[in-house]
């Protein structure tokens, strides 16, 4: 499969490409980029570090919660409210022996997946030449922005209806373009462009006009997502001698920036009752094993910082708000130790499938949506109930959704005959903490 993504391995704005091809479909910018990333704000935390066995999987001691479904890899998570825990993950089968008359192995019938309209997907894109990536959704939900190189090897930003197919070109030229944003009011996008040579990031009008350039300088400025009354920019920067990414807001009036903490792909909260930023975190310096994480402003300097989501064998990516800033969804990377296809001498099971999930944002209530099928990454909330992601499940990678809401149809469910009253979609739940002793428990305070 020929696979696209920003690679950012290195800071020259030379070596950064779209072309590269060499960890998983749309993951080199989320993934490489990250091992430049250390967790922590830059402030001491009460929190224990990952031990280095973390990219190993399997921690600690308490029992622990063994995610998975049918016909897809195993996913096991740590507690964020009770510390890293221990997982044990569902025996592997047996190597098949023999083959019956209706082709099945050892004489096990074998599952039917579904399609796509079985569970709850839909298409929105169908290039069939290069590969769109970044989606974003305006706050109306009617239309929506992506990257592309579907008419270039360089990608540029398109307007599309998220109920049509007619594509508007916005931005072109020699340079690059990506993370598209809509403001909150829906009549400008925010995006990131190497047009000056390094990415900085831009402001534009849903017409492609009146660009003007937010960010200037040496430094890397990627992924900018608006504050709720539209007056300022969030965004990751990695500067020329920097070792990790850093998160960073701009105000759009006064041009006035504050560091936030190290982290990358930061998302604005839309609840006006919270200044809240979501954003992923790596464990340890260079490491591609990420977690989710939320910090809260108060009047711009980072507060209760709290982890959101985190796996032992898969890293948790790009966290996306719901409209009602209730919940937030994520993609996760099987054992992205290892490249794509890779396999451990003991396992069976290929390292770097993506899969979207959602999860309450006090860290309860999870549930994977997609089905394993291809690579999903990159989602983004619309106000339908509906999230919208990047996959390659048809060959190439378009724009897919699939319904938000845990309990509709089409969310992946466990097999009948596994399912107990505490699981619900494929995910085996323990005892759970109440939304507010998770909030209580998880959030520290930087000081």
């Amino acid at each position: 499969m020929d696979h696209n993504f920003c690679h950012l391995s290195a800071i020259q704005p030379q070596s950064v490409s779209w072309r590269q091809r060499s960890f998983g479909p749309c993951a080199r910018l989320l993934i490489a980029a990250g091992m430049f990333v250390a967790g922590g704000c830059g402030s001491s935390s009460n929190r224990a570090s990952a031990p280095a066995s973390a990219a190993a999987g399997g921690w600690s001691d308490e029992p622990g919660i063994a995610m998975g479904s049918a016909g897809t890899a195993d996913l096991t998570w740590a507690s964020p409210a009770r510390g890293l825990e221990d997982y044990n993950s569902a025996a592997e089968p047996e190597a098949p022996k023999t083959v019956n008359v209706f082709g099945e192995f050892n004489g096990q019938q074998r599952e039917v997946s579904r399609n796509a309209a079985e569970s709850g997907l839909q298409q929105h894109t169908w290039s069939d030449e290069g590969f769109d990536a970044d989606v974003a959704i305006e706050s109306a939900g009617k239309w929506m922005a992506f990257a592309s190189t579907r008419h270039s090897e360089r990608t540029h930003l398109y307007l599309q209806r998220v109920d049509g197919v007619s594509v508007v070109q916005l931005t072109d030229g020699a340079g690059d373009d990506a993370h598209p944003c809509f403001s909150p009011d829906g009549k400008q996008i925010a995006f990131a462009s190497t047009r000056a040579g390094s990415w900085d990031l831009y402001v534009t009008d849903l017409d492609g006009r009146n660009v003007m350039q937010i960010t200037a300088g040496p430094a890397q400025d990627l992924h900018p997502s608006f504050s709720p009354d539209g007056r300022r920019l969030v965004y990751s920067s990695l500067s020329p001698r920097g070792e990790q990414w850093e998160i960073w807001t701009i105000d759009l009036t006064t041009s006035e920036k504050r560091m936030v903490c190290n982290g990358l792909f930061p998302v604005w909260s839309p609840d006006k009752t919270h200044d809240r930023i979501a954003f992923q975190r790596a464990r340890q310096r260079g490491s591609r094993w990420f977690s989710v994480w939320t910090v809260d402003l108060d009047n711009g300097e980072p507060r209760r910082m709290t982890e959101v989501a985190v796996s032992n064998n898969a890293a948790v990516i790009t966290p996306a708000w719901s409209p009602n800033g209730q919940k937030l969804a994520f993609a996760t990377v099987l054992d992205p130790g290892r490249g794509a296809g890779e396999k451990d001498a003991k396992s069976t099971k290929a390292a770097g499938r993506y899969d979207v999930w959602a999860i309450n944002a006090d860290g309860t209530g999870r549930q994977r949506l997609t089905d394993g099928a291809g690579s999903n990454v990159s989602p983004v909330w619309s106000t339908a109930q509906r999230i919208f992601f990047i996959s390659d499940r048809g060959g190439v990678e378009n724009v897919w959704s699939v319904r938000a809401n845990p309990g509709a149809a089409g969310a992946v469910a466990a097999k009948p005959e596994a399912a107990k009253p505490t699981e619900s979609a494929g995910v085996k739940i323990e005892s759970t903490p109440t939304a507010e002793s998770a909030a209580a428990e998880t959030r520290e305070t930087i000081h």
